[in-house]
């Protein structure tokens, strides 16, 4: 499903299910990472690291499994493919969920007045 968004507005990204562990429980997995790539740009990742969080704030865990970030649209116009994944960097996260949300964002420039 795409949204369509006024550029300058803030947008709040968030994981639409919980990660989850083999067994189907919900887990903060060892990485997780947002990223999204407006046309024509480079691709941007924020990454949140288990238990020290995002350094850069981005990323704020919501509870167990759940996530969320905000990303200003200012001067961001065009149309937004993200993504919310994560990937083990021990032996001890056992999450089977690699990706838990993913979609588009249309942002349209600000009308001229």
């Amino acid at each position: 499903m795409a949204y369509n968004i006024t550029e300058g507005t803030t947008v709040r990204f968030y994981t639409t299910e919980p990660f989850t562990s083999l067994s189907g429980t919900a887990v903060n997995p060892d990485t997780v990472y947002f990223s999204y790539q407006i046309q024509g740009q480079t691709s941007v990742t924020h990454t949140w690291t288990n238990p020290s969080g995002d350094t850069s704030g981005v990323i704020v865990n919501d509870g167990t499994g759940l996530f969320h970030a905000d990303i200003s649209t200012t001067g961001l116009a065009g149309t937004w493919n993200y993504v919310w994944g994560c990937y083990p960097s021990s032996g001890l996260d056992t999450t089977k969920t690699a990706v838990v949300a993913e979609g588009t964002v249309i942002v349209s420039i600000t009308a001229i007045q």
